[in-house]
């Protein structure tokens, strides 16, 4: 039994290609002044945040925190907030799956911001896993201004487990793929 994780041939292997904080990040797309400003989407009628920046996150704002109870916090940290466009995020989510089907036609559309693929089978075009996902993620970038992270697993949820690993740790740079990890390896990375 080996201690890596990677599959045989015959195994799948997917990618997990997810937007990070996708509704901020479309409306920072077409507004790239709000790149560095913390920033919150609303739910209809502007009354909870269903989107938070990275830095609205690590203020403790939890999703679903209504408006007015962090008025006094937006104030102090000059939390914009904004109200949902769901048209946009539709034809955003639309652009990006259109990246994603250049690199297989194995793909599920998962969510508004998550889509798997199905990898194997396009391997052998790149050098490694990791060069596809860079590959993958500078792409969807360039094309549609958002970014993304990757995670590659032997099933989907080893490929979600990858993707989260890779939100979370900035030493991954964005991709993360637990196949090619020793189980030991990535015990350690597991909190």
């Amino acid at each position: 039994m080996s201690a890596s994780l990677t599959p045989n041939s015959t195994n799948s292997l997917f990618a997990l290609v997810d937007v990070n904080n996708f509704y901020v990040s479309c409306g920072r797309v077409f507004q790239p002044k709000l790149e560095a400003m913390p920033m919150v989407v609303l739910s209809n009628n502007d009354g909870c945040a269903v989107a938070r920046s990275a830095k609205v996150k690590a203020l403790g704002v939890k999703m679903g925190t209504p408006w007015f109870q962090m008025k006094d916090l937006a104030k102090k940290h000059g939390i914009q907030a904004y109200s949902s466009n769901y048209t946009l995020y539709g034809d955003m989510s639309s652009r990006v799956v259109q990246v994603l089907r250049n690199f297989t036609p194995n793909l599920e559309v998962y969510s508004i911001d998550e889509s798997f693929l199905q990898i194997e089978t396009v391997l052998k075009q790149y050098p490694d896993t990791i060069e596809l996902d860079q590959q993958i993620k500078q792409q969807v970038k360039d094309t549609t201004g958002l970014p993304v992270c990757v995670g590659i697993g032997a099933s989907k949820t080893l490929a979600r487990l990858a993707n989260h690993l890779a939100k979370k740790h900035k030493q991954f740079a964005g991709v993360c793929d637990v196949n090619a990890m020793a189980k030991a390896e990535l015990y350690q990375w597991i909190d």
